[in-house]
């Protein structure tokens, strides 16, 4: 019988070591430092040439030297504006290439490029929106130097949370549209390992607290930021008066629609929300395409009637 305990207290060991020791260790080098991009069936091959408008390559670098891919999509003479798109997690500009038509028939410019770590872009990790944020800044120059007028940032997923995330520190930037984002990092974190227990038997051992915390941990170690920086609900705040849009999918089960209700509450009064019927993630543009480019034209239409004041960027 004691070797049978012995079998029992080994098992049990490498489980508890499984469990809190190598499960949350994986999960933040997945988050962090796998370099994956998912198939963008729907857009493969396009580019703003696929809709007869003019576009330009264009290279920049992040303020720490980040080296960034893009496009410019010129608007029509005397455009109002600049549209910057930030597309989500693991995909790259390609997911926001069909928005770019409506941007032009606008009358706005529009900027697409590769977030640090996806498509073409350079960069050795990915922080969910922390570094991110440096990158959009870039792009919010480098559109600045390219067109007079104000600038809106358009973001899908962890996209859109760098897009909160950015505005929140340059004050002007002239409005925000934001889709599904998610609530903060530790919120996510503890909802997405509940999500995954549903999805791999094996993670069904792995209890999402305190797993989520100590894959913060190592999100912390491997990447030099405070989980508690990524809050987008504070951030939110930080965009009034300006006009912002929330929006979501009603069965998102990722990023479920009460975040985008809470984001509105905390950007004030002339934020609006949209919800969408649908179950994907990110798949609002897709499932409700007029309804949400009416949203979108009240943002464009605020922006530029009332440009942010020049206020300095807290970079």
């Amino acid at each position: 019988m004691r070797w049978m305990k012995r079998i029992l207290l080994v098992l049990l060991a490498a489980l508890v070591l499984f469990v809190f020791g190598w499960a949350p260790y994986w999960l933040a080098s997945v988050f962090t430092g796998r370099k994956f991009q998912m198939t963008d069936k729907e857009n493969d091959g396009l580019t703003p040439a696929s809709f007869q408008l003019p576009y330009e390559d264009v290279s920049f670098q992040a303020a720490d030297g980040v080296p960034l891919k893009g496009w410019w999509v010129p608007g029509p003479a005397e455009a109002k504006g600049t549209v910057v798109l930030v597309h989500g997690l693991n995909r790259s500009r390609l997911e926001m290439v069909k928005k770019v038509p409506f941007v032009h028939e606008q009358g706005w410019n529009a900027l697409l490029f590769d977030l640090r770590f996806h498509g073409e872009s350079g960069g050795t990790m990915r922080s969910l929106g922390w570094y991110e944020r440096q990158d959009v800044h870039a792009a919010i120059d480098l559109a600045r130097q390219r067109a007079k007028g104000p600038v809106v940032l358009w973001g899908i997923s962890f996209g859109g949370a760098t897009a909160v995330l950015t505005a929140a520190e340059d004050q002007a930037v002239a409005g925000v549209i934001c889709d599904s984002s998610y609530r903060s990092l530790r919120d996510t974190a503890r909802h997405h390992v509940q999500l995954f227990r549903r999805f791999a038997w094996w993670f069904r051992v792995i209890p999402a607290w305190p797993v989520s915390d100590e894959a913060l941990f190592w999100f912390s170690r491997k990447t030099g930021v405070n989980p508690d920086d990524l809050d987008i609900v504070k951030a939110a705040a930080r965009l009034r008066p300006r006009p912002a849009l929330f929006v979501a999918n009603s069965g998102d089960r990722r990023m479920p629609q009460e975040i985008a209700f809470e984001l509105k509450a905390a950007a004030g009064e002339h934020a609006s929300v949209l919800v969408i019927p649908g179950q994907s993630h990110g798949g609002a543009w897709r499932e409700g395409t007029a309804p949400y480019e009416t949203a979108v034209e009240k943002v464009l239409e605020a922006a530029h009637a009332t440009t942010a004041p020049q206020v300095a960027s807290a970079r």
